[in-house]
């Protein structure tokens, strides 16, 4: 057996060669993408006898590729080389004419029997379904076969570039929603199609490696917004909820335009992977009551088996469930369900673990279509969904359990009250969800006339770009009232009174945060709605080096339900009396030298140097001697005894950067910043100390790296002023010189005067 998968991937290794050098034996004209005009299109290849055919099909339509082939409508064919005895697949190729678009574009080569063929078509009923009069839907379908057949897919990005182009699995998704005419579809990466991941940067966060992806129609929402789903989950992005991301794009399958679909994350460990960098081993993904997508549910029977013994009332046992599960992401959870008046939340529940992290379970937004009926926007789901009864098919006892054992304790309780009442005023305020709407509807709008305009397929009772406004309609109406009524519906709940309105104003935020019950204000003007009875829980934190005035408790009290006015101003600290420099940056090894101008030790317990990034290190102990050197580095460094050495945590920027030290109080010891246009080695300042005059501080851009000693600016200034003072004393010794000489010579001259004198009057 082991033998045999030796030779299979050696056999997919020699493959996947011969396929790249046989590409690259081959020259294209033009490239796959997005063309204005008709071209004809050329092809060569070095070897071999190049052949096009239809569907990713070698059987359907195959034909010797021509001298030239002219491209005047959108096309997509697959290639072959026939080298000697061999066949090469090449792939699939597509080729847009006057098809302008900012969405994606994703292009699936498949061959059309695998999706339509009454047999074996994974899009139809098939010939064993039969008709279910009690659930009122086709049984032993097709399409509910876990049924995957293969495909070659291309996507271009918004730019038109082709990201992806690979074969591939391809099979329905979806719950009730494979039973439309039109369905989503699942992509899958395997290795024995080729690759066994998509290495794309598919939802623009950044190249990443996908083992699967969802082309998803919108679900319920399939013949209105077309995108409600990715509005609801980009909302709760914002209260930092785990969702699907979305990249919206248009479909063509066998050159056929099928429309515009959301290219959306699927659920499942490479999920957890990709998003928490976890790996992808001790993961648990559940969904409904206890169905295993990944894992086992053992976990999340003990979590549930101890919630139905212990009375979560007492803090004890709540402590101890806040091990097991995140109470505020579950809370945050159901406040987006409920504000959302999603019914179908109970079939729709995802929850996962991982070990890798707290191996606490947190809980997914996830297929929310049903949600923002513009007739819903009064119904009280809160009710529904805290209710001990089962009052509709959508709320029963196990889908409410967790929630309504949870607010039997006091502190779950206010903290649901208070986040819902944050939540209302914030992300789901009237004014924010329509902001979001209107966004939404400015990227879908153009895309959705090309949607109606062009597309034949599943056209037929679609509706049309007018229904497509009066959807999103819909959704404004939902938006205006439904946070009203909300409120409302809290207070009915829990018994409190009505709200009181809460103003913070800040001041200088850039220099600090406040949060209220640990939310990130992400504005500088805040005006949300609270509820008098429930105190909200305010954290004031100035960024390093920075001090805040305006309020100064932990909590907000509101004992008489007035509004409430706070101001808060965030100033940066007064100048350190330290006598530290910061000395030299040594960008391409990371480290950073400090040093002690004073007379004094320094001791540098707390003090912290922080970058641009906002990166912080803090200095655990040491103290720095007079005129001496402390250094921080990021990778290993040779070590001079004298010198105090301490390892941080993030690099240097080569480029640009921005280096702060902050004494123990948080105030200014030393700022450097610089913009470096050509990269040497480090950026060091010519004065260390003060005792060096008439001298002004310059930095400079320099190729030495002097780090724990002095810098080559400082001893070559040190090194011209010796020199010129030695050039000094060498004067004033001649100097010297010349007047002790003129100083001996005088008496003798005048002796010799005096001789000369004497001798003349004798001959006389």
């Amino acid at each position: 057996m082991l033998k045999s998968r030796y030779l299979f991937f050696f056999f997919v290794l020699i493959v996947t060669f011969s396929f790249a050098q046989s590409v690259k034996e081959c020259t294209f004209s033009h490239s796959p993408g997005f063309y204005k005009s008709d071209f004809y299109l050329k092809i060569s290849c070095d070897k071999g006898d190049l052949f096009y055919f239809d569907e990713n099909n070698i059987k359907k339509n195959k034909k010797l590729f021509p001298d030239s082939l002219l491209i005047n409508e959108t096309t997509n064919f697959s290639l072959l080389l026939e080298l000697e005895d061999s066949i090469i697949k090449l792939g699939a190729y597509s080729y847009f004419i006057n098809f302008e678009t900012d969405f994606k574009v994703v292009s699936i080569s498949v061959d059309d029997d695998y999706l339509f063929n009454h047999r074996q078509g994974i899009y139809v009923k098939g010939p064993r379904a039969y008709f279910d009069t009690t659930s009122n839907h086709y049984r032993n379908v097709n399409w509910d076969r876990k049924w995957e057949k293969q495909n070659f897919i291309e996507i271009f990005d918004e730019e038109g570039k082709r990201i992806i182009a690979q074969n591939s699995g391809i099979r329905i998704f979806g719950g009730m929603t494979k039973y439309y005419p039109e369905k989503s579809l699942r992509i899958i990466a395997r290795s024995k199609y080729g690759n066994n991941r998509f290495n794309a940067d598919i939802f623009n966060k950044g190249k990443k490696e996908y083992k699967q992806f969802i082309l998803r129609h919108s679900g319920n929402d399939y013949r209105k917004t077309r995108f409600k789903d990715a509005l609801i989950t980009s909302l709760a992005t914002q209260s930092n909820l785990d969702v699907q991301a979305f990249s919206p794009t248009h479909l063509f399958v066998n050159s056929e335009y099928w429309g515009v679909y959301n290219i959306r994350e699927k659920i499942n460990k490479y999920y957890v992977d990709n998003n928490y960098d976890c790996g992808l081993d001790g993961t648990d993904i559940l969904q409904g009551y206890r169905t295993v997508d990944e894992g086992t549910q053992d976990d999340y029977n003990k979590l549930l088996k101890f919630v139905e013994k212990f009375d979560l009332s007492i803090e004890e046992n709540y402590l101890e469930v806040q091990k097991m599960m995140d109470t505020r992401n579950f809370a945050n959870f159901w406040i987006y369900q409920i504000y959302s008046a999603n019914h179908d939340a109970r079939g729709n529940i995802r929850f996962w673990k991982s070990d890798s992290l707290d191996g606490k379970f947190r809980w997914i937004v996830y297929d929310t279509d049903l949600g923002f009926g513009p007739n819903r926007c009064k119904h009280n789901i809160l009710k529904d969904f805290t209710n001990k009864r089962m009052t509709d098919w959508y709320n029963p006892r196990w889908a409410t359990f967790l929630l309504r054992n949870l607010l039997e304790n006091q502190d779950f309780e206010n903290d649901f009250i208070l986040q819902s009442s944050y939540i209302l005023s914030s992300t789901l305020s009237k004014e924010n969800v329509k902001n979001k709407i209107n966004e939404f509807k400015i990227l879908y709008e153009d895309e959705m006339k090309i949607h109606f305009e062009e597309r034949k397929k599943f056209q037929k009772n679609q509706g049309n770009l007018k229904k497509w406004n009066k959807s999103i309609e819909g959704l404004f109406s939902f938006a205006a009232k439904r946070d009203d009524y909300s409120f409302i519906h809290l207070g009915d709940k829990f018994n409190l009174s009505d709200t009181y309105t809460l103003n913070i104003s800040v001041e200088n935020q850039e220099n600090g945060k406040v949060l209220l019950n640990e939310n990130e204000l992400m504005t500088s003007v805040f005006s949300g709605r609270f509820f008098a009875e429930v105190d909200v829980p305010i954290t004031i934190v100035p960024n390093v080096g920075y001090s805040f005035s305006g309020y100064e408790k932990s909590i907000i009290e509101n004992e008489n339900g007035e509004n409430i006015f706070i101001h808060i101003v965030f100033t940066e600290n007064q100048k350190s009396d330290k006598k530290v420099v910061i000395n030299e940056i040594d960008y391409k090894n990371d480290c950073i030298e400090i040093f002690n101008q004073g007379n004094k030790n320094i001791n540098l317990e707390n003090w912290k140097i922080v970058d641009k990034n906002k990166n912080i290190y803090t200095i655990n102990n040491g103290n720095i001697k007079p005129k001496s050197f402390a250094v921080f580095h990021l990778n290993s460094i040779e070590k001079i005894d004298s010198i105090l050495y301490y390892p941080i945590d993030f690099g240097i920027s080569s480029i640009s950067e921005s280096i702060t030290l902050y004494d123990e109080k948080g105030n200014l010891v030393d700022r450097v910043s610089y913009d470096i246009t050509e990269i040497k080695s480090s950026y060091s300042r010519n004065i260390p100390f003060d005792s060096v005059e008439q001298t002004t501080v310059i930095w400079e851009n320099n190729l030495d790296v002097t780090i724990g000693s002095h810098n080559g600016l400082y001893t070559s200034l040190i090194y011209e002023q010796e020199q010129a003072i030695l050039k000094q004393k060498k004067k004033r010794n001649i100097l010297f010189i010349s007047l002790g000489g003129v100083g001996l010579l005088t008496p003798i001259l005048f002796f010799l005067i005096r001789y000369r004198r004497r001798k003349k009057s004798t001959l006389k």
